[in-house]
């Protein structure tokens, strides 16, 4: 019984968003960019906006942080 329940449960755990979209420029000559991530050493993060398309033209309306998730730390300047 016990295991029907974690098999019910399990997938409440499981909740996932995908990564926002951030602005990145170089700086050899200025051009911005959408990424994710970082695309390398010679680009800087424009600003701290996020967004949710890789456009960077919707704006996100908040980035999720896994706050519930067991074990979870938080990281400093992340």
């Amino acid at each position: 019984m016990r295991l029907v329940v974690l098999a019910f449960l399990l997938p409440l755990l499981a909740d996932a968003a995908p990564a926002p979209y951030y602005l990145w420029q170089s700086k050899l000559d200025g051009t911005v960019i959408c990424r994710q991530s970082s695309p390398g050493q010679g680009w800087e993060r424009l600003d701290g906006r996020a967004f949710r398309d890789l456009n960077c033209t919707l704006p996100a309306a908040r980035v999720e942080r896994p706050t519930g998730v067991p074990g979870f730390r938080s990281q400093l300047g992340r």
